[in-house]
């Protein structure tokens, strides 16, 4: 597979039908992406108060639309049940997780992919727009020896889908972007997005931004690291979902390890409102159950498979107003072991 070919993700009728389904069920730069999430969410009363990061997906810098990375698409899931079902499904979860991540073998990488459909909206005319689903997928070459160049490649797949406009609206906006083109990154160590000054292999890592180092200085304890991660999420007015929302930070960028990962399922059931919000969650063909925080306004949910314990993906869904159970985020994230950068089987 060349640099410049995307994946055929998913056709027109394979995407009606997922919409269907989640029905029934149920970064641009950062700071383009920040502005772009406020816009969208004054429109629910709900102003932005999360940190600005560096998300897993990301249009290319040459896209010319607005675009946020979430859905458009309408969910209704009230599964019954609290906080001690969703403790008793992590922690069986947790048992789930395999004991040790699979090894790299030398010379050929671990290929991660993030794949989301976006809501995005496109200024037609003063006071008029067209808004509809894009897809958008990023790709992620880590070797066996972490040290070495890592690619990452971001990219709008052209795919759109209309929900409010005119189709005569959205070919113009699919013209307009028709020249798109991934943007493809390399360096060592995966550190694409460097401070100016800072030399590769050296970050401290984060919950955004976690290294091996970063991961192994974590509380083993489940209590334990639920404080550690009480004590690094910012206080704000999301309360504990903002705990989660850092949770979903980490577990995007598939570098939780194997028991890091068992472990933090286990110290998010210590979250006081986590609900079991959907037991049929299917992205991409894999069925998980979405674990919610509800902060009053919107629900930030991750999505997790309870026969591997692996984690597959996540949403936020509104929960007040008039766009109450829209689904404004939607994404799904799969890994497997490739004999060469650029490949994906």
């Amino acid at each position: 597979m060349t640099d410049d070919k995307l994946i055929d993700l998913w056709s027109e009728d394979e995407l009606n039908h997922a919409l269907g389904a989640l029905h029934d069920d149920v970064p641009t730069d950062p700071a383009r992406l920040e502005a772009s999430r406020a816009t969208f969410l004054a429109t629910i009363d709900r102003p932005v108060r999360r940190k600005r990061r560096r998300w897993t997906y990301a249009l290319t810098a040459a896209a010319a639309v607005t675009t946020l990375v979430v859905g458009g698409f309408l969910v209704t899931t009230n599964s019954p049940g609290g906080t001690a079902e969703a403790k008793a499904e992590l922690n069986s979860a947790a048992d789930h997780v395999v004991a040790k991540d699979p090894v790299i073998p030398p010379g050929k990488y671990r290929y991660r992919a993030s794949h989301a459909w976006v809501w995005g909206f496109t200024e037609t005319a003063p006071n008029k727009g067209v808004t509809y689903l894009e897809e958008q997928l990023t790709e992620t070459w880590i070797p066996a020896d972490r040290t070495q160049e890592w690619m990452q490649r971001s990219s709008s797949t052209g795919k759109r889908k209309l929900l409010q406009g005119t189709q005569e609206e959205l070919d113009a906006v699919n013209k307009m972007n028709d020249n798109s083109r991934p943007e493809v990154l390399r360096a060592r160590c995966g550190d694409f997005y460097l401070d100016a000054g800072q030399q590769p292999c050296t970050r401290a890592g984060g919950w955004q931004d976690p290294t091996p180092e970063w991961a192994a200085g974590l509380p083993t304890d489940p209590k334990a690291l639920y404080k550690r991660l009480k004590k690094d999420a910012p206080r704000n007015s999301r309360g504990e979902t903002e705990l989660l929302v850092y949770a979903a930070d980490a577990l995007r960028t598939g570098q939780v390890p194997a028991n890091v990962r068992s472990t933090l399922y286990r110290a998010l059931g210590n979250l006081d409102h986590l609900e079991v919000s959907d037991r049929a969650v299917n992205l991409d063909g894999k069925v998980g159950i979405a674990y919610g925080s509800d902060d009053g306004k919107e629900r930030q949910e991750i999505i997790i498979d309870p026969r591997t314990g692996d984690y597959i993906g996540e949403r936020q869904v509104v929960t007040k107003g008039e766009q109450r159970g829209q689904v404004i985020g939607f994404s799904s994230v799969t890994s497997r072991i490739v004999d060469g950068m650029g490949e994906s089987r």
